[in-house]
């Protein structure tokens, strides 16, 4: 083979750019071409015929042809030209160039905004190209694992970075961070909603996707309508006949000796919920079951991979399961159409009017939802009001369990209502405001194990936070988990306050200088906080409030009763994996009962009156 005398040029020219060698990535800015502006490299072919090339930056004039030559020249041209010394200089030379572009290479799109002088956050990028694993969980400590972990191993700072399938993004904690970020979403320079409908589990009707500012409003108030205080009142009844229905189940189970499962019993109280008090469905015995699973298996469709990468989704057996609850709320809203309202959910969004009109102008004519939005948010409230209520109240228990002098704490509060008002009265008014210690245990539970972060968001501007940027077009998760971790008013560096074993304390809910305030955030911010918060809390104490009246005590069975809890790795929100089995003893047929402590049940106060129990 002839040799020109330009070998040294020809490896060169294939080795990354100089002018783009590793830079702090606080300052790193984005080049799209490694090579520099002008090299030229000269090869020769087995005939001895000498080709030469100029390589442009941005152009691709480079024949594709010549890449076979240039690379077979290489290893006899170094063996036979260049002494050793130099080979090995210019493998460091390689190597060194590799090394300072790795970044750049393996974790590309990461590049700050040339016009903003504050650095990149920092952060632990994970694998290359695919990045960090953030669905990961642990059986010591549950869903959102990922986040807890690499925020403490960053030092906990408020906005760090995360990288994503190729994306960079930040994470961000903090109650006022996150207010802020969030009531930003309509602005022109704000944060644009990450929930894209799919057509399958979600579509354009949903008010979780929808993305205009005066539509979102429009869905909110209809819909919203339907879960006024005084609506949510007015199911109070209904939310406490499906209570005693599953705690009566509880005590017959356990009075025959058989072992409970937590999450199956609050499970079935959600769901009876879910189609009779939101769909207000009738619903024969034999189909309560076949409602269970078809909910399940939709809710199961969210993370399954057909789905997600639109592999023929609609043949999954998640949409099938959908179809069937389409079918259930379709035929439930022709018998409001024909018959007129009732007291459903459901019920409230069909006649909803909107009087201010979709512009916002009382003269305009006044519009109802669709059926297709009726349908679409039907189906969010049920996902939302099921599965979230049922997995708190699992893990209520679950404390409860493991802290029985709060249980009693619970039980005595339950005594002093039902010997002021009646053995069988629930109200809303009564069980908001005077049942402080009910109101702490669901509060508290929240805290310790929420859910743990809410759908991202994407900035439409650059955004500088705490002294670092988050650049246009990067996803921010606002974390939930991460800002009740880090609540200065509970936090404790061993995480004590975090455990269930350890820092489960209703009491904190009960003196203004231990009760966390802007960093409790389980229900969101913003203009998409939880419309149905004021159903969920209601369902939840309702239940708890009839479990304390109709049992004495529980005890929890298995390792949970040592503290030893096993998670589940994914779920929405953590839960145990045994699903806490219980076993219960009934107010009717214990007599501990009657040496219950004596509360004052004329008090006017009723947190001095639980302090005193």
């Amino acid at each position: 083979m002839k040799l020109t005398q330009a070998p040294l040029v020809t490896v060169v020219a294939l080795l990354p750019c100089p002018s783009s060698a590793f830079i702090p990535s606080s300052n790193l800015v984005h080049n799209p071409h490694p090579f520099p502006s002008s090299r030229t490299f000269t090869t020769a072919h087995e005939s001895g015929v000498v080709t030469s090339s100029c390589v442009k930056q941005g152009s691709s004039s480079t024949s594709l042809a010549m890449i076979p030559s240039i690379i077979q020249s290489i290893p006899s041209t170094l063996s036979s030209v260049i002494s050793p010394v130099i080979q090995r200089l210019l493998l460091v030379t390689a190597a060194v160039a590799m090394a300072l572009n790795a970044r750049r290479i393996l974790w590309p799109n990461i590049k700050p905004d040339p016009n903003v002088s504050e650095p990149l956050p920092t952060g632990k990028l994970g694998c290359p190209l695919f990045g960090n694993q953030v669905f990961i969980g642990s059986k010591n400590f549950g869903t959102g694992y990922f986040w807890h972990r690499m925020s403490k191993a960053l030092g906990n700072p408020r906005v760090w970075m995360v990288y994503f399938m190729g994306r960079p993004g930040a994470v961000m904690s903090g109650g006022e961070r996150i207010k802020q970020l969030l009531n930003s979403e309509f602005e022109n320079d704000g944060v644009l909603n990450s929930v894209q409908p799919n057509g399958v589990m979600l579509d354009v009707n949903s008010m979780l996707a929808e993305s205009d500012r005066k539509t979102h409003s429009y869905l909110r108030r209809l819909v919203g309508a339907a879960l006024t205080p005084a609506a949510v009142t007015a199911v109070v009844p209904t939310l406490q006949a499906s209570a005693e229905k599953a705690v009566e189940k509880l005590v017959t189970e356990s009075a025959s000796g058989k072992e409970v499962k937590s999450e199956e019993i609050c499970t079935e109280y959600t769901m009876d919920v879910a189609w009779k008090s939101i769909l207000g469905l009738n619903l024969a015995e034999e189909e309560v079951k076949t409602f269970q699973e078809k909910v399940d298996g939709w809710v199961a469709g969210f993370a399954n991979l057909r789905i997600v990468f639109n592999v023929y989704p609609k043949s999954t057996s998640a949409y099938k399961c959908k179809m069937w609850l389409v079918k259930k709320i379709e035929e439930k809203i022709d018998y409001l159409e024909q018959n007129g309202p009732d007291e459903s959910t459901l019920s409230g969004m069909v006649f909803a009017t909107d009087d201010e009109g979709e512009e916002g102008k009382t003269s305009s004519p006044q519009k109802k939802l669709t059926r297709e939005q009726i349908v679409e948010n039907s189906l969010l409230l049920m996902l939302a009001g099921s599965e979230t209520s049922a997995s708190t109240l699992t893990n209520a228990l679950l404390c409860l369990g493991l802290h029985p002098d709060k249980w009693d704490k619970l039980v005595q509060e339950q005594r002093l209502m039902q010997a002021k008002y009646g053995e069988d009265v629930l109200t809303r008014e009564t069980l908001d405001k005077e049942c402080p210690y009910l109101d702490a245990v669901i509060r508290e539970t929240m805290r310790i194990k929420p859910l743990s972060s809410g759908a991202p968001r994407t900035l439409r501007a650059t955004k500088v936070v705490d002294g670092v940027q988050i650049p246009k077009g990067w996803g921010v998760n606002w974390n939930v988990l991460l800002t009740h971790e880090l609540d200065p008013i509970t936090y404790k560096e061993d995480g004590s306050h975090m455990e269930v074993t350890t820092g489960f304390a209703p009491e904190r809910w009960l003196d203004e200088t231990t009760r966390p305030t802007t960093d409790f955030i389980p229900m969101g911010a913003g203009p998409r906080y939880c419309l149905g918060s004021t159903l969920a809390y209601t369902e939840m104490k309702c239940f708890l409030a009839v479990l304390a009246r109709k049992i004495d005590y529980f005890s929890l069975v298995g390792d949970n009763s040592k503290g030893e809890i096993e998670w589940k790795r994914m779920s929405i929100i953590p839960k145990p994996e045994d699903g806490v089995p219980i076993m219960a003893v009934s107010s009717s047929s214990s007599s501990s009962s009657s040496s219950s402590a004596v509360v004052d049940v004329e008090s006017e106060n009723p947190i001095a009156a639980v302090r005193a129990l």
